[in-house]
């Protein structure tokens, strides 16, 4: 199943917390290789997306704990109030309902104020843009200490 160059393969970039539809964007790519779903390419594509969002939200975090530096919340252990529970961020890419790729990045670690009111669009056409240039890549990365990851692809 290969696609000539200009034939367009439709995918979806979805991120959610909990979930909840954070940012769900359908993209087309062309000369889509079906290869690089087994590829390291991919992996690193999709790690440095979440690397990026992590650090924006741990700027984030910071910001609004400086600008609310004076700011003391009432927390009483006896009552077992206090930190939310543990939260995940869930990113996939996945071709109709088939995942391709996903990686949680932990949601709790950041302030709730940040992370319920997360924000990738300055970020999202690079995104979008660099995913679609990994599926059309011809030149893969494809061994892993010495295992071929297409091994069993025919």
């Amino acid at each position: 199943m290969s696609n000539s160059n200009n034939e367009t393969t439709k995918l979806e970039f979805l991120l959610t917390l909990s979930g909840n539809i954070i940012v769900q964007r359908f993209f087309n790519v062309r000369g889509y290789n079906p290869k690089v779903r087994k590829s390291l390419d991919l992996y690193k594509n999709v790690k440095k997306i979440s690397e990026i969002i992590e650090q924006d939200l741990k700027e984030k975090t910071l910001e609004y704990l400086h600008e609310n530096q004076h700011y003391f919340p009432l927390f009483d252990p006896n009552n077992n109030e206090g930190p939310d529970t543990e939260e995940y961020f869930l990113l996939e890419i996945k071709q109709n309902d088939d995942v391709f790729i996903s990686r949680v990045i932990p949601a709790h670690i950041f302030h709730p104020k940040v992370r319920y009111s997360v924000d990738i669009r300055p970020f999202l056409r690079g995104f979008l843009g660099g995913l679609s240039e990994t599926f059309s890549s011809t030149e893969l990365e494809t061994n892993y200490l010495g295992y071929n990851l297409l091994k069993n692809e025919n």
